[in-house]
């Protein structure tokens, strides 16, 4: 019985964990693209940074994806729980 008590205990730690690295993946995500959408805003404003905007523009979109699949993840794990 014991043996099973410190598994459960091992997977709690390991699904903490795993929560905790994907809220900071999901923060980091999150500055990521405000960052690259500030510094696009800033190339529209210099013509000759124009040729940036596309790559910009992809990792902004990019960093809102991964976002927006995190938060997914978390309302289909919280579901789950509630069920």
């Amino acid at each position: 019985m014991e043996v099973v008590l410190l598994w459960l205990d091992d997977l709690d730690d390991l699904v903490f964990a795993t929560a905790f690295v994907r809220e900071r993946l999901r923060r980091w995500l999150l500055r990521l693209g405000l960052l690259t959408a500030l510094v696009m805003a800033g190339c529209e404003l210099l013509e000759a940074a124009l040729a940036w905007t596309p790559l910009l523009a992809s990792v902004a979109l990019a960093c809102v994806v991964g976002w927006l699949a995190s938060v997914a993840l978390l309302v289909a794990d919280r579901r789950a729980e509630a069920a």
